[in-house]
């Protein structure tokens, strides 16, 4: 199943990423006056989006607006392609994306940095004309008839990341603020990518997002969970050891496919099965700790 209505308003898509289901969530909200589309994949997931858009009824073309919760390619990725299939749709993002989505090139070459040959996989991002930009502030707020969302600045993961709130549904679009748990394997990996992760923004931003009234919250990695108390309080704690354990690395002076052999060694024997972690799980948690590992550096 590609759709999945989660509340009221608002629908789950599986964007398929790099063939994959259950790995990369964009999130449809309907309103009784518009649709907007939070998050939309990678580039090269974008047909599958746009069938998933087909399942719940709508054409690119009827969604009024784009809310990539951040510039990653996972979550942006597929925007220009968006435009060019939409060309009245406005994408809305923090003020430090705009200078991006006009010009990706430093955006690529980052990608191309950290990912290597695998970025190819990600799909080509182009530019988009600023006349299909507006940043939103912090907790500014639209509505679409019988709906409303609140934007919510989220630095941490990245500096240029939004969390969106469905207010009518009580439901919380998190973004890359909390961590990554895919159904398949029941586990949380923290995400922590270079160049810009900041772990002080991380954790206040996690600490500001616990204090909405929230029913549910919907996560890019993947999918829905009920509104626990305890949540935000476990994913600090998540972050926290996942420090921890990478300063140990550090410390210890090992090179950096060994340090991520023994940390994913670590957190599979938790299952107390055997399993090997699927190639962009693996690549996902290697990319966390190199981020986390810069942070660190960069700190001392």
């Amino acid at each position: 199943m590609t759709v999945k209505k989660v509340s009221e308003h608002t629908y789950l898509l599986d964007t398929y990423a790099l063939g994959f289901p259950e790995f990369v969530a964009a999130y449809l909200v309907i309103g009784s006056r518009g649709a907007v589309l939070v998050d939309v994949g990678y580039a090269s997931s974008f047909q599958k989006l746009v069938e998933g858009l087909g399942e719940a009824g709508l054409k690119p073309t009827e969604v009024e607006y784009i809310v990539p919760t951040h510039l990653h390619l996972d979550h942006a990725g597929g925007v220009s392609q968006f435009i060019r299939k939409s060309s009245k749709t406005i994408v809305l993002c923090h003020p430090r994306a705009v200078k991006h989505f006009l010009d990706p090139s430093k955006l690529n070459a980052s990608v191309r940095e950290i990912y290597g040959e695998v970025a190819s996989l990600f799909g080509p991002v182009e530019p988009i004309q600023l006349n299909n930009i507006r940043s939103v502030q912090d907790y500014e707020r639209i509505e679409f008839g019988d709906v409303s969302l609140r934007f919510i600045h989220a630095p941490g993961h990245a500096p240029h990341q939004i969390a969106v709130y469905v207010e009518e549904d009580q439901a919380l679009i998190t973004g890359d603020a909390v961590s990554i748990e895919c159904p398949s394997i029941p586990l949380r990996f923290p995400t922590t990518p270079p160049p810009s992760y900041n772990h002080v923004e991380a954790i206040e931003t996690l600490r500001k997002l616990s204090r909405l009234k929230s029913k549910i919250i919907l996560r890019p990695h993947f999918g829905e969970r009920p509104w626990s108390p305890s949540y935000f309080d476990e994913e600090i704690n998540l972050l926290n050891d996942w420090r921890d354990k990478v300063e140990e690395s550090i410390e210890r002076r090992l090179a950096v496919d060994d340090a991520v052999e023994e940390i994913v060694n670590e957190y599979v024997e938790r299952l107390k099965e055997e399993i090997t972690l699927p190639f962009y799980l693996y690549t996902t948690v290697r990319v966390s700790y190199l981020g986390m590992k810069k942070y660190l550096e960069d700190n001392r």
